[in-house]
């Protein structure tokens, strides 16, 4: 469905969503250019924020500066070059950790030390990530729902607190643009990962159930629930084997539904205007669960591309959407 790139009159809500960032410091800000370019009132992320791994810079000696990232040697001599890799490692959702070599060798014998570091740089880059947005943001006095997903330790949430255009939808209501109601829910059924907000199917459905006793207009409500509704189109990844390889038959990749029956079931009982989903990169799309308009963004942050939707709201309906990627 094509969009108008004008927003003809106060009617018209036009939100800008994406999901599964990853610590991609060229997607995030993307998704912020975004925002103007296509002219959307309110900026909605959907979890899964943060990077999968630190990639340690270390002082070889004579002040050269090497780094391994996706197994290519990066290296250093200049002040400018040093950033320069940085930036890189920075761009597909890493840590860059500049060391000395007995620092290098220290975090390496102590698992302890190591994640503890590993999760300050995710909280560290959140945190910037926050500060550059409320600065973008107050000046045009819009405002950014930023959900943390099942892949975000709990300690993320503080980083997103404490700003006046910048909130936490997870199991909260809020009221938007247009008098729409915006509701979430950061958790995922079980993964093979058991990832930091990994919960059994009756367990997430007890939250949701919560969340469902929170909505108060469902015909006006988004809900922004990171994992998609099983069997729903939005959900469909590679099966795995019991060593997390993917399985393969007759040289093709077998796929499977991954989704959540309990997302599905609180589609079903309490029919919100529109769905926002993540957690499957490969899945974007739309579905339909009777009244209920459910759309996944999907994901290529380790190739610095940022995906997103745009969704167009008018008197209480959708009047387009359109999947983007640049």
């Amino acid at each position: 469905m094509k969009l108008s790139n004008i927003i003809g009159g106060s009617k018209i809500t036009r939100i800008l969503y994406g999901s599964d960032f990853h610590g991609s410091e060229q997607v995030f800000r993307k998704f912020l250019n975004a925002a103007n370019q296509y002219n959307a009132q309110v900026l909605i992320v959907g979890g899964d924020v943060t990077g999968k791994a630190m990639i340690p810079v270390v002082n070889e000696g004579n002040g050269v500066y090497v780094g391994y990232l996706f197994g290519r040697r990066e290296e250093a001599r200049t002040p400018e070059e040093l950033e320069k890799v940085k930036r890189a490692i920075s761009n597909v959702g890493f840590y860059p950790i500049v060391l000395e070599k007995d620092e290098a060798e220290e975090l390496e014998k102590d698992r302890q030390k190591l994640d503890a570091r590993f999760e300050e740089e995710m909280r560290k880059r959140v945190r910037e990530w926050m500060t550059l947005a409320e600065e973008r943001l107050a000046a045009q006095n819009k405002h950014l729902y930023f959900m943390p997903g099942n892949d975000d330790l709990a300690s993320i949430d503080a980083e997103i607190e404490g700003y006046e255009h910048i909130h936490n939808p997870d199991m909260r209501r809020f009221e938007i643009v247009g008098g729409y109601e915006l509701y979430g829910n950061s958790n995922a059924n079980m993964t093979p990962w058991a990832c930091a907000r990994d919960l059994e199917e009756d367990e997430l459905q007890k939250k949701l159930d919560q969340l469902a006793e929170m909505v108060q207009n469902p015909e006006r409500a988004i809900c922004v629930l990171h994992v998609p509704p099983v069997q729903s189109g939005l959900d469909s990844c590679p099966e795995l084997d019991k060593d997390l390889k993917i399985v393969t038959q007759g040289g093709q990749v077998v796929m499977k539904s991954a989704g959540s029956i309990a997302v599905r079931n609180f589609i079903e009982k309490v029919q919100p205007l529109l769905t926002l989903h993540g957690h499957i990169h490969e899945s974007p799309g739309h579905a339909r669960i009777g009244r209920t308009l459910c759309i996944n963004a999907g994901s290529e942050y380790a190739e610095g591309i940022m995906k997103a939707a745009l969704i167009n709201l008018e008197d209480g309906k959708v009047k387009g959407h359109l999947l983007i990627a640049g």
